[in-house]
């Protein structure tokens, strides 16, 4: 009864389904119920009520009734409740999602992908069991029917919750983007990586991504970028292109033309014949797949010819990537017209103005341990000065550290991003993840062992910077490598990226170093600025606790007993001083809510750089349920 079980187009449908699902529920835009199940590989049902329903209690109709799913294990309440589900993670479901059937007064829909004959006999007993308990909530219902896909869920909760059809529109292109490229994934998975392969391999060995957002594997091009298709092109090897543009059209920090000068001259090279380029113009490499939208809003840019092009490798977010023909120390981050997940991966006026800026005046100052976490500063970088943000946004890059390029011969290590530790499905139905095998964790005794070590040096490296500048990184596992050695496999430290999401409390920092002030260093409308230290904590608790280590700890089968979240109550216990405000808002047994991010409610008000959060149960103080 497995996901990876199911071919791959059901599979996928499944796997932006239940992610869809875990936001609606987990953000309480839907009220979920809890049902016991009744046999022994049945945990319980989640039946999910209707936006309207989810707003009284019962009695229900069978009209009341959003979707009833399986579970494999008894999900999180909502506090002081044995009844209503506080967090549904996709990990939690059987892959397959029902309905009550047209006859008991449902109108009928579409179902996107039908089960297969080996599917429908494995979900058989699922079915019974989601029935069974459907019925002690709606006696009424008295069939069920599979639903595979999210499109159709989307329609469903649209209707109800009233969304407008432009939102609709867009929303319902982002999932099916999705699904198409998740069911692509499956069908062509990445080479799986071993512990000796190189820290771009664990890079190109994604198969899914984000562990709950609806839209995890979207790739959605935008006019003037025409439709891509899975297999018309190859995302792991993009091209850097050549664009010459006068330096006055830019915002430029940094020694930008020093910095990206090799890459322009690997493509001369490549060319055969040099480029011309005048005193008061410079060079910008731009990713190929944007050459479309800096020759329709940037006149005064010029794009040199194709040939004048150098091979990248694509890390995880597909628009940073490395140059080993070029770039030995250094990466770029590049911009292009791409929804991926909730967001065009462009890059803003602020952002690029940021990380130099960062880098070079607040890293320094900051406390934190430099052997247990390496900051990859942003170098240099270049932003148009157009009047219009949005479009400014196209035309930029930023040149920053590479620590895993050189840390195998210089540190002796190995760089992992840790979203593939937790990554699996390279081979039929083996759901076995990377972590497990590359550290020979086969027994629950190394899984804990593992664990406790990862947990105690991932605090020590992300929560000094915090308690005592008020300064969080977004350490979510896409930014964060983990470093380990190469002769014994031992963790050793990480490496943090990317300063997009970094939450920054003014006067923490001021008060904390000798900084007088951060202005010139950070925009004083930045959206990294919080106004409050819990606002810093919110953001921390959401990368590192909700989405790291979570996923982290359910795929090393320690959560459900528990076990994983006494490791980090001990180690936060060990690490955060007493009198901390820190201590007092995770640890405090009577916080049992903290304000989680919410994919969904952000998207259905438009929003990306701003936040939204919601009350999502503590996981701290989360104590597995019993025999688990």
């Amino acid at each position: 009864m497995s996901a990876a079980s199911l071919a791959p187009a059901e599979r996928a449908a499944f796997a932006t389904s239940s992610r869809l699902l875990s936001c609606l529920v987990t953000e309480s835009l839907m009220n979920a119920i809890f049902v016991r199940g009744q046999s022994n590989e049945v945990a319980s049902t989640a039946i999910v009520l209707t936006p309207e329903a989810s707003k009284h209690e019962g009695p229900y109709a069978p009209e009341d009734v959003f979707v009833a799913i399986p579970l494999r294990h008894i999900p999180i309440f909502k506090p002081k409740s044995a009844t209503l589900i506080g967090l549904l993670d996709p990990l939690d479901m059987f892959p397959y999602v029902y309905e009550p059937t047209a006859g008991n007064g449902i109108s009928n829909g579409i179902v996107n992908y039908a089960l297969n004959a080996h599917a429908k006999a494995n979900s058989s007993g699922l079915e019974d069991s989601a029935l069974e308990a459907l019925q002690t909530v709606v006696p009424q219902v008295s069939a069920l029917r599979s639903i595979a896909g999210p499109l159709y869920l989307w329609r469903k909760f649209a209707d109800s919750y009233g969304i407008d059809e432009e939102l609709y529109d867009s929303v319902t292109e982002e999932l099916r983007s999705s699904v198409v490229w998740q069911e692509y994934s499956y069908g062509h998975p990445p080479i799986e990586p071993k512990f000796v392969s190189p820290s771009i391999a664990w890079e190109q060995s994604i198969v899914e991504g984000h562990p709950t957002h609806p839209m995890h594997k979207a790739r959605r091009a935008l006019s003037p970028i025409p439709t891509i298709n899975p297999g018309q092109y190859d995302w792991q090897h993009p091209k850097i292109r050549i664009v010459d543009v006068p330096r006055k059209k830019l915002s430029i920090q940094g020694d930008w033309d020093n910095l990206v000068s090799s890459v322009c001259a690997v493509a001369a090279k490549n060319a055969g014949r040099p480029i011309e380029v005048a005193p008061d113009h410079t060079l910008v490499p731009i990713h190929d797949l944007q050459v479309a939208n800096v020759q329709e809003k940037f006149p005064e840019a010029k794009v040199l010819p194709e040939e004048y092009h150098v091979d990248a490798l694509a890390q995880q977010s597909l628009r940073s990537v490395i140059v080993p023909s070029a770039l030995t120390s250094t990466q770029l981050k590049l911009a292009f017209g791409i929804r991926l997940t909730s967001a065009v991966r462009t890059i803003s006026p602020p952002s690029a103005y940021l990380g130099p800026r960062f880098s070079s005046e607040i890293v320094p100052r900051l406390t934190y341990d430099r052997s247990l976490l390496i900051v990859q500063r942003e170098l240099a970088s270049v932003s148009s000065i157009h009047p219009n943000p949005d479009v400014a946004k196209h035309l930029a890059g930023i040149v920053r550290e590479a620590y895993e390029n050189i840390c195998e011969e210089k540190h002796g290590e190995r760089a992992i991003v840790c979203t593939a530790l937790v990554e699996t499905g390279y081979s039929g139905e083996d759901e076995i993840p990377l972590v497990q095998k590359a550290f020979n964790l086969d027994t629950k005794e190394k899984r804990i062992a593992w664990l406790d070590k990862f947990v105690d040096i991932f605090f020590k490296a992300f929560l000094p910077s915090v308690i005592t500048n008020g300064v969080a990184f977004e350490g979510h596992p896409q930014n964060t490598l983990a470093r380990f050695d190469l002769e014994t496999r031992e963790l050793k430290g990480f490496v943090i990226r990317d300063f997009g999401g970094l939450r920054v409390h003014p006067p923490s920092v001021i008060a904390s170093t000798d900084l007088e002030t951060l202005d010139g260093i950070i925009a004083r409308d930045h959206s990294i600025l919080a106004d409050t230290t819990e606002d810093v904590h919110t953001r921390l608790y959401h990368t590192l606790i909700h989405n790291h280590l979570q996923q982290l700890i359910r795929v090393l089968r320690l959560h459900y007993n528990g076990i994983g979240w006494e490791i980090v109550r001990r180690h936060l216990e060990a690490q955060i001083p007493q009198d901390h405000d820190l201590r007092k808002l995770w640890l405090n047994p009577e916080t049992e809510t903290l304000p989680g991010k919410c994919f969904m409610r952000m998207r259905l008000q438009g929003m990306y750089r701003t936040h939204l959060h919601g009350p999502f149960p503590n996981l701290i103080h989360y104590n597995g349920i019993q025999n688990a």
